[in-house]
């Protein structure tokens, strides 16, 4: 299955919700997907991950990468709706430690609104 992201807003959050597996051999393509549906003025990001069966170390890379952008004060990063697999890599590597997790979209995006979502 190619890796696909869909985007769409819930007022002030960015969504996106990538489609697939992210291996070593297409974390480029997730980079670059996400990269590119981002803009400058994006102040929140949520990633949903629903639709990712698997989630290797680079493309666990390319999301620290993508988090670090949203650091700053009055921005967020979050991720939400891991299925097992892919929170199992996240465990593992300590990565559920650095970014908040949300069971849910809309706890995630509630959160986020109402700036209760951590730094990553």
């Amino acid at each position: 299955m190619d890796l696909n992201v869909n985007w769409s807003r819930n007022g002030e959050v960015l969504i996106a919700r990538p489609e697939g597996r992210i291996y070593s051999s297409n974390y480029l393509d997730w980079q670059s997907a996400l990269e590119a549906g981002i803009g400058r003025d994006d102040k929140a990001l949520l990633v949903d991950f629903t639709q990712v069966p698997y989630l290797s170390s680079a493309g666990l890379r390319v999301l620290l990468t993508i988090a670090k952008q949203f650091t700053e004060p009055g921005r967020a990063f979050a991720i939400c709706q891991l299925p097992r697999t892919v929170r199992k890599v996240l465990a593992a590597s300590g990565f559920d430690r650095v970014v908040t997790v949300y069971e849910s979209e809309a706890e995630a995006v509630a959160a986020i609104a109402g700036g209760e979502a951590a730094d990553a």
